[in-house]
């Protein structure tokens, strides 16, 4: 083999090197880009997955406050003195409380509280409030860091306002107790799923209810209990996954 053919040999060599080393190239960077896109599929389905976990239990950063939007003008007048207790229908309606803790259900009406535990208690009173009109013990019922609502505030209620016609209130626990030990006590965390029916809706309490035709629009009540005292520290709507 003289000098020309050793070249081309070499030449051939080195070409069909550089090809070898293409195709390799090319396979790493498929396969890299397989792995990319399997890395990004799971991302996704993870984050899907955290998403539709949520359910019911998602928390907003602020509590629903349902007076601080604009729901119209069309609720039924009625001043602060008027009784609702007048309304032969609706003192007929069934204004007790149904409480589900653990699957296990009570009914209490105010001639319970006393031997309600505290968590019942609470709604028994929060009802009987706003059945009344009663704006001031209504105040007394949620903590501090509700109002403040994270820098949002949320104005307290008049101490009167026009009375509810509220009924059927169903209060359920949908989350597993949490407790936590400060300087205080121990707190004991907790959250209810609270509906109600409201008749002649007057716009002062929840201006976002229809009619008791409409059903009702459940809300997620934090609850917190320090010292046998239970008081609403949040309020968040229920977010459903679509």
């Amino acid at each position: 083999m003289n000098s020309r053919q050793i070249k081309e040999h070499d030449a051939e060599q080195e070409q069909i090197a550089r090809a070898l080393d293409a195709k390799k190239r090319k396979k790493r960077l498929i396969r890299f880009a397989v792995w990319i896109g399997a890395a990004l599929i799971v991302l996704i389905a993870l984050y899907f997955i955290l998403k539709s976990c949520g359910g019911e239990g998602e928390r907003q950063s602020y509590s629903f406050d349902p007076l601080s939007e604009d729901y119209g003008e069309g609720f039924v007048s009625q001043s602060v003195d008027h009784d609702i207790f007048t309304d032969e229908e609706y003192a007929d309606k069934d204004i007790g409380v149904y409480f589900y803790s653990d699957s296990v259900g009570y009914y209490y009406t105010t001639d319970d509280i006393d031997d309600a535990p505290y968590q019942a208690k609470l709604f028994i009173e929060y009802f009987d409030a706003a059945i009344h009109g009663d704006g001031k013990k209504l105040n007394t019922l949620f903590t501090d860091e509700y109002f403040e609502n994270n820098g949002r505030p949320i104005r307290k209620y008049p101490d009167r306002f026009p009375m509810q016609k509220i009924y059927s209130a169903k209060v359920e626990r949908v989350g597993t107790s949490t407790t936590t030990n400060t300087v205080e006590g121990t707190v004991i965390y907790e959250y209810y799923k609270v509906s109600f029916l409201l008749k002649d809706n007057n716009g002062a309490f929840r201006p976002d209810l229809p009619e008791p035709d409409g059903g009702s629009i459940p809300l997620v009540f934090d609850v917190m209990t320090l010292k046998g005292v239970s008081k609403i520290n949040r309020i968040t709507q229920i977010v459903y996954n679509r």
